[in-house]
């Protein structure tokens, strides 16, 4: 297969095959940082933070992904649907680090979908949130679905439904009697381990079936094209079960030893970028574009855009001559944002090139990626280095990319070979 990109080396860095050796990483690298912060409950008006370090993230993956294998679902496939929360993160890596397929659900589907993709995919257990509660209860019912566990993320009583509380508690208990089924487990990197529903060209949903190799290549790539470090914090807020949100916000940044901080909502995004101090952000062209007319907005109600553009011409030809003083002349606008926001990496529509000169001008690196579910997710991106308005950058070293049956304009399709290509479509 011939690839229309040039070959390069942007940086070397450690690959992992599958998440054990994931989770080996960051045990050796990074296991006093903290790997998560969130609120116990946002809705409170004084919330308590939790945080968590990478040490206490592993040890809840193994008694969790314990307490399963004890239940018996080794080798089966076990559903996964919520907001972003910590207990989602801990379930996808003890689901799939001890060989059980994940099957993460759309938390925006209807309650009839739900039930569809349940049965489609024969998981034998669920694992959400507490407004799932009811339709979990109807699909354990139903005959054509294959659900006997319900796990709920939440506390509280209900004789039909298991406690994610409790098997996290027991899996801790079996650990300490000398259970070792989790250390036994041997992890095959090449067969399926994801199976995640998504929109195509059909009415009916595909399942795309991805193995941790397949995921795994393509998060070692994305280390060699920009970099986050462990002193970064990413915010999570876009749907975690989708590949583009789970594969940067959460693998990536966990592959990167860096802080990942749970939203609160679409409409806390800038007050939890300012609490958490977030440094980089993985959104869609929409949200960006929003922001970016606020900051517009207020330079305009403040009687500022004439000095604006004057600095912004003064800081543009420094930068030519590299002196890069953005962030110092821009300061009070980065500050509404947090004061750390230093790169956002965003993907899944156009978006306007005023935009992305703007961000970049006050000293916020846009990187723009292109990718689909089926390549877990990303083809081609801007690196760190090589950026241009409106590109989606080169693509990954390790695949192959060909244009087939072009027109006159040179458009068709396009065609993908490499490692982080799914398996098949159930």
């Amino acid at each position: 297969m011939r690839s229309t990109k040039l070959r390069r080396v942007y940086s070397e860095t450690e690959q992992v095959k599958d998440y054990r050796e994931l989770l080996a990483r960051i045990k050796k690298n990074f296991p006093n940082n903290i790997a998560f912060k969130y609120k116990k409950d946002s809705t409170q008006k004084n919330p308590e933070y939790v945080e968590k370090t990478y040490n206490q993230f592993i040890n809840d993956i193994k008694a969790l992904s314990t307490s399963l294998l004890e239940l018996g679902y080794e080798g089966k496939k076990i559903a996964i649907i919520g907001n972003n929360r910590y207990e989602w993160c801990t379930t996808y890596l003890a689901v799939t680090t001890g060989n059980m397929v994940i099957v993460p659900l759309d938390k925006a589907l209807p309650d009839n979908e739900i039930e569809t993709l349940l049965e489609r995919s024969k998981a034998e257990a669920v694992i959400f949130d507490k407004k799932y509660v009811e339709i979990m209860k109807k699909v354990k019912k139903n005959i054509s679905s294959k659900v006997n566990t319900l796990i709920c993320m939440d506390d509280f009583e209900d004789e039909e439904i298991n406690r994610y509380s409790d098997l996290l508690t027991n899996g801790y208990d079996l650990i300490e009697k000398g259970s070792n089924k989790y250390d036994e487990i041997k992890i095959d990197k090449d067969k399926m381990s994801i199976l995640l529903f998504t929109s195509g060209t059909t009415a009916l949903p595909k399942g795309v079936m991805l193995s941790q190799q397949n995921v795994c290549a393509n998060v070692s790539t994305m280390a060699t094209w920009a970099k986050v470090y462990e002193s970064d914090v990413l915010l999570s807020f876009l749907p975690i079960h989708h590949t583009f949100e789970c594969g940067i916000t959460f693998l990536y940044g966990i592959y990167c030893g860096a802080t990942i901080a749970f939203c609160d909502g679409l409409k806390y995004i800038q007050k939890n970028m300012v609490e958490y101090k977030v440094s980089i952000l993985v959104a869609v062209p929409l949200l960006l574009e929003t922001m970016y007319k606020k900051i517009l907005k207020g330079i305009e109600d403040k009687g500022k855009t004439k000095l604006i553009k004057n600095v912004t011409k003064v800081s543009n030809l420094l930068l030519k001559l590299h002196i890069d003083i953005r962030r110092k002349l821009f300061k009070e606008i980065l500050n509404n944002f947090g004061g750390n926001l230093r790169e956002v990496f965003y993907g899944a529509a156009p978006m306007n090139k005023e935009t992305i000169v703007g961000f970049n001008n006050f000293g916020i690196d846009l990187i723009q990626g292109y990718g689909l579910t089926e390549t877990s997710p990303i083809i081609s991106a801007e690196t760190d280095k090589e950026k241009r308005a409106g590109s989606v950058g080169l693509i990954f070293d390790n695949l192959d990319v060909k244009i087939e049956n072009k027109d006159k304009d040179g458009i068709g399709e396009i065609i993908v070979k490499g490692p982080s290509v799914m398996l098949r479509i159930l």
